[in-house]
């Protein structure tokens, strides 16, 4: 007997594949291998793993060695996936996905907290 999950269940009312959300999820892990703690290496290739109308413009490593500038484009960063917006953006729901994995992915490396961003 095939098991389904909490997450297939919520895709399946939604009426989306959740075989097209599992590949969303191999994506992000391709994209954050080797990234974990590194939010400059993140930001700087967030483009690959974003829709092209996101509003994500893409930031170059060497224009965010600097703490201010890391933070500058964290803020960006958090502008273009914070669920909010991307409501008023109309977003679909693969859009809305890849946004909160991001965010996950980030607040369990501990990229995110409230208010501060952490540039070791």
């Amino acid at each position: 007997v095939n098991q389904v999950t909490k997450d297939d269940n919520k895709l399946r009312k939604l009426g989306n594949d959740p075989q097209e959300f599992q590949a969303i999820d191999v994506q992000i892990r391709k994209w954050s291998n080797g990234k974990e703690g590194n939010i400059r290496s993140l930001l700087s290739t967030l483009q690959y793993i974003l829709w092209p109308a996101s509003g994500w413009k893409p930031v170059p490593l060497v224009d965010i060695i600097e703490g201010n500038a890391v933070k500058r484009s964290y803020q960006k960063a958090l502008l273009c996936l914070h669920p909010d917006k991307l409501q008023q953006k109309g977003a679909t729901c693969q859009q809305t996905y890849i946004a909160e994995k991001v965010l996950i992915f980030c607040r369990r490396h501990g990229l995110i907290s409230t208010h501060l961003v952490r540039c070791d």
